[in-house]
């Protein structure tokens, strides 16, 4: 007798195909995650987070770089406006303190935060799977277990043990994902519309979240919000005048809170313009004097070319960042347009950029501590768990332009030959849309690291990039297999 499982039951199959896959990876002994490099202090000023007395008080205590830390003291908030407009991951972590608070425990642990973000990334999967309505058990089962392969291997998973943004960037961009799909299913699969309200507000949820998530998401503002204004006038005669006002008020906050956020940044903004000039522009430079006169830049900083932000103070000639003096002659007076300005009659010198961004590309695993002090004296930034498919993009990737502007054309190329077959398929050409402003957000972020930090942490800041290309090889993957699998089947039959 011949058992036929029904792809709903492939999806609950994935379900606890994930959970396990996590709960190996995240919630076993020992404990794993990723060391601080310096980021954690301002999440966890704005967070109600401070370092244990016991931690504090050890003159043996490793803080920075080796070991990942678990446990934190909640204390009290400081400022709340602070907290609104810092980023998103900080309303996960009050709301996890507020929880903890009831329930008389004052510490804060970072399982906690992975145990939000799991929930996040296997519901938002799910919900993806469900959206798709792929009727063919075996062709689900095969995204299924591509998905599990891709997006659940260990280096993605590992980071949300972490106070670090990329997992909130993450996690929030497949809850995007999800409701966008969810809507277009329901409005041009199903064919309702009593309840559209409330699956537009679930897209605007996720993208407040996504956008305030960290900085660097800033560059996909444009694209998110033409994207969901796309959506409220598709809806235009299904929504009353309250509804509509609503809906505009929400994306206007979208709006704001992005920017908000890039105000707030403080000296994380210092940093990064100082990398982007000294540890960018200058660094390699053969006319380091020139480039500064081009930015409007005393050129004896010159002296300081090639040097980035988090060297001891003896390191430097003379401009030392966050110093009066630097602030008067570079921090006044240099601007992101200046920048951008300084690339757009340079042309050249943004391509060498690129040329050593792509050096940096496909690595999601780091060089951070993965350990705890206490479970692993020795410090180890070794990590192999469930990480086949992060060791085969890492070693076996072209590291090269060509690789890269290759695969998001024949994406791109199509998609818009898609389009144009599916003109009068509603379903179809939402979906391209929302790859298309995918792919949009994911080509932004390609040359941001460079232009914006300069050589400082770049394959840290291509994660975003990193997780979307890996959605394109997927695609491109699931494209292949499908075909493979309805020629057969046409042969077979024949």
């Amino acid at each position: 007798m011949k058992i036929k499982i029904c792809p709903t039951s492939y999806n609950i199959l994935f379900i606890i195909s994930a959970i396990l896959i996590t709960i190996g990876i995240l919630f076993t002994k020992p404990q794993v995650g990723v060391a601080d490099q310096g980021d954690f202090d301002r999440v966890m000023s704005i967070s109600g987070l401070t370092l244990l007395d016991s931690d504090s008080s050890n003159p043996n205590f490793s803080r920075f770089y080796k070991y990942i830390i678990t446990d934190y003291k909640i204390i009290p908030l400081d400022d709340l406006s602070d907290t609104i407009t810092g980023c998103s991951l900080s309303y996960l972590i009050v709301l996890i303190n507020c929880i903890s608070k009831l329930m008389g425990v004052t510490i804060f642990k970072t399982h906690y935060l992975a145990t939000v973000y799991s929930i996040i990334y296997i519901l938002s999967f799910s919900i993806i799977l469900k959206s798709l309505n792929i009727k063919n058990s075996f062709k689900f089962l095969l995204i299924a277990l591509l998905i599990l392969f891709v997006f659940f291997d260990g280096n993605y998973l590992i980071w949300f043990n972490s106070l670090y943004g990329e997992p909130m960037m993450l996690t929030t961009l497949l809850l995007f994902i999800s409701s966008v799909l969810n809507y277009i299913n329901y409005k041009y699969v199903m064919r309702k519309t009593e309840h559209i309200t409330l699956k537009v507000v679930y897209i605007l949820i996720s993208s407040f979240l996504f956008l305030g998530s960290k900085l660097q998401v800033l560059t996909a503002l444009p694209f998110v919000v033409c994207f969901l204004i796309k959506i409220v006038w598709d809806n235009k005669y299904y929504l009353n005048k309250i509804n509509k006002a609503f809906l505009c008020i929400f994306i206007y906050l979208v709006i704001v809170y992005p920017i908000g956020v890039s105000t707030n940044c403080s000296n994380l903004c210092k940093d990064t313009e100082y990398n982007s000039v000294f540890y960018g522009i200058l660094n390699d430079s053969k006319t380091p004097e020139q480039d500064l006169i081009d930015l409007g830049l005393n050129p004896d900083m010159a002296v300081d070319a090639g040097k980035h932000a988090y060297l001891d103070v003896d390191e430097y000639v003379k401009y030392i960042p966050r110093d009066e003096a630097t602030y008067s002659e570079f921090y006044d007076k240099i601007s992101n347009l200046k920048l951008a300005e300084f690339y757009l009659r340079h042309p050249n010198r943004l391509f060498s950029g690129m040329k050593y961004t792509v050096s940096k590309a496909f690595y999601t695993s780091t060089s951070l501590g993965k350990y705890s002090q206490s479970d692993n004296q020795a410090s180890t930034s070794e990590f192999h768990k469930f990480t086949l498919w992060s060791y085969i993009r890492e070693n076996f990737f072209p590291r090269s332009l060509l690789f890269i502007i290759l695969i998001y054309l024949s994406v791109i190329l199509f998609s818009f030959y898609k389009y144009i077959k599916n003109k009068y398929n509603l379903e179809t050409k939402n979906k391209i849309f929302l790859l298309w402003t995918i792919i949009l957000i994911s080509i932004a972020q390609f040359p941001m690291p460079f232009i914006g930090n300069g050589r400082a942490d770049t394959a840290k800041q291509l994660f975003l990039f990193n997780s979307i290309f890996d959605g394109l090889i997927f695609l491109i993957c699931i494209y292949i297999f499908f075909k493979i699998i309805d020629t057969v089947k046409f042969r077979l039959q024949k």
